[in-house]
């Protein structure tokens, strides 16, 4: 997922500091030589045995478990992230303040918003709070509403141009007295991964060799993979090495132009912590938090704070309802005044101590928040009690005002995969000959599948998770059918999300016969397709011991719906189109058993 600040925010993501020997140094001042030496020593040594040390490159020690740490904007309305900083700074650790930017030419330049008076506001606010300060340099281009790849590789792959680009960085640092150097360059292509890797340890040289830290906010992913172009670009173990702060930007997992959904999720975070752990340090990784959310009109999603969601919840007189399923998060769907239909979701404080249970699992430096003044007021009250305590907490879901929530108790009539009212996140077809298109046209959704009918051949379409264990026992998957010629013969199914449990490393498949249900004709039918029939177990195949592998699959973790040819014939294409996906929690089953009748005829 990727973060399309700059601006008002989009998606999101995401310094070095000094022990405040202030008290200390006083009252030792009056103390015989010996004294002071003796006690500055055995100050040292605690220094060095102190629980929430960071790492060996910084003097900075965290405040508490789970370090705050957070990004700072300057051109907010109101200045509301300054203000927030201001507010809650004796708990941040570090802020990452947004002063530079790179250009078309290459080269990074500051950000006009971030004034000296504003910056100097915040600087003694930072010194007086021991608050680590970086600065962060990213590459969102107002102009595309998007980070903009080519003035990155236009440094990339020039290396005079590179050279400069970190000189220039190392200056600014220097001149404005931070500790450290953040990159948050997005949007880069796979065969971007060397040339950016070698950015990074150049950084990092030119950056020690002047008593500063660097560290990168980057696109999260759960493997050595990822599974788009820019987590395709970043080498996490060698990065890792290179820089002192790490922080993959675990949100935006729906983002502002995919249909709406949850912004993270804690087991989506934490899968993606424990890839990050399993190659570099944990203490210098960071949890990407986001503080924000999206208001969504089909697939448009506008970013909103925490105090505009509770003025939608306030204005349209709608109830929020915690999807205790994928996110614990926060969704309410309501009409505008001009008849738009919205779906808006939110993190809050109960998803916020998900998150922070993350980084004492697995020993992580803390959490990188995007963004300081988007957040609710109870997140710092919160994060107190997160901190109080090494173990892992439970106190925000006890806390939090139900007073403004529905409960999410009562599965819902129908989990839509495609349909007039839903939208699929991402669609692929395969192999060279097949494709997929969703269409849309007045208000009407369907699916045009054409696969290679002369090999297996294969489609799926994405969704956020579904949970469909409440449906297994009376529930069937429903779906309009008509194929281009008829008789067209296919598998249809769903495949299982990965996740952390031993028995969730696979992405299983698992499908039926579209033949046991109906005769696909040219005219468009209903099918349906009880969710009993469909196998215990799914299947993969395993490439590496060219052979199918089945285990358990698991129905509250569907996240794909997909239409197969397992079954080449000597059609040279075999097309169908598809509506009105979706699972029903009941069916006439009277009604199946004479489709099935009539199939077999």
């Amino acid at each position: 997922m990727r973060r399309e600040h700059q601006g008002p925010p989009p998606r999101l993501q995401d310094s070095k500091g000094v022990l405040a020997w202030g008290g200390i140094k006083n009252k030792t001042a009056k103390l015989h030589k010996s004294y002071k030496a003796l006690i500055g020593a055995l100050l040292l040594l605690g220094a060095l045995f102190l629980p929430f040390r960071l790492n060996a490159q910084t003097t900075h020690v965290k405040k508490g478990p789970v370090a705050i740490s957070g990004w700072i904007t300057f051109w907010d309305e109101g200045h509301k992230s300054i203000a927030s900083f201001i507010k809650h700074a004796d708990q941040i650790d570090r802020a990452y303040f947004e002063l530079y930017k790179c250009g078309p030419d290459g080269l990074p330049a500051r950000i006009k918003d971030a004034t000296p008076e504003l910056m100097a506001q915040v600087n003694a606010v930072a010194r007086k709070n021991n608050v680590e300060t970086w600065f962060t340099t990213g590459n969102y281009d107002v102009s595309i509403s998007e980070h903009n790849k080519f003035w990155i590789q236009k440094f990339l792959y020039d290396g005079a141009l590179r050279a400069k680009h970190i000189q220039m960085l190392v200056n600014f640092a220097k001149q404005d007295n931070l500790k450290g150097i953040q990159i948050d360059y997005e949007n880069l292509l796979a065969g971007d991964k060397g040339a950016f890797t070698t950015f990074m340890n150049e950084l990092d040289k030119a950056a020690k060799a002047n008593g500063l830290m660097t560290g990168i906010a980057l696109p999260a992913k759960f493997d050595s993979q990822g599974t788009w172009d820019d987590p395709q670009s970043r080498d996490y173990g060698a990065i890792g090495k290179a820089t002192d702060q790490f922080v993959p930007m675990t949100y935006d997992y729906h983002w502002s132009t995919s249909p709406a959904g949850y912004i993270t999720s804690p087991e989506w975070a934490e899968m993606c912590m424990k890839y990050a752990a399993s190659v570099m340090e944990p203490g210098k990784i960071e949890v990407g938090y986001p503080a924000y959310g999206y208001d969504w009109v089909g697939t448009h999603g506008d970013t909103i704070t925490w105090s505009k969601f509770l003025e939608l919840v306030k204005k349209y007189k709608v109830k929020p309802i915690r999807d205790t399923t994928n996110s614990q998060e926060l969704k309410i769907n309501y009409t505008d005044e001009k008849g738009a239909k919205h779906e808006a979701w939110i993190t809050d404080s109960v998803c916020l101590e998900y998150q922070a249970n993350i980084v004492k699992r697995y020993k992580l430096y803390g959490m990188g928040v995007w963004y300081f003044g988007a957040e609710d007021e109870s997140f710092w009250t919160v994060m107190k009690q997160v901190n109080s305590t090494q173990s892992e907490t439970t106190f925000a879901s006890k806390q939090v005002d139900s007073s403004i929530l529905t409960a999410d108790t009562v599965a819902p009539a129908n989990v839509e995969f495609l349909t007039d009212n839903a939208a699929v996140d991402n669609s692929y077809a395969g192999p060279e000959g097949s494709k997929i298109t969703i269409v849309q046209k007045q208000g009407k959704r369907w699916v045009d599948i054409v696969l290679k009918g002369t090999a297996w051949s294969f489609s799926g379409m994405g969704v956020a998770r579904k949970n469909l264990d409440p449906l297994l026992k009376k529930g069937a998957l429903q779906f309009y059918i008509r194929g281009a010629k008829g008789g067209e013969n296919l598998d249809v199914g769903f495949v299982m999300e990965k996740g952390l449990a031993a028995d969730e490393k696979i992405g299983f498949l698992n499908t039926v016969s579209l033949g046991g249900y109906c005769k696909v004709t040219t005219q468009w039918q209903l099918v349906t397709i009880p969710l009993a029939d469909f196998p215990v177990n799914g299947y993969h195949f395993d490439e590496n011991i060219s052979q199918r592998v089945t285990g358990p699959f698991k129905f509250g973790r569907v996240s794909e719906f997909d239409v197969n040819l397992h079954a080449p014939g000597a059609e040279p294409v075999v097309e169908v189109l598809l509506s009105s996906i979706r699972v029903v929690p009941s069916f006439d089953s009277k009604a199946v058993e004479r489709a099935k009748f009539k199939a077999l005829q």
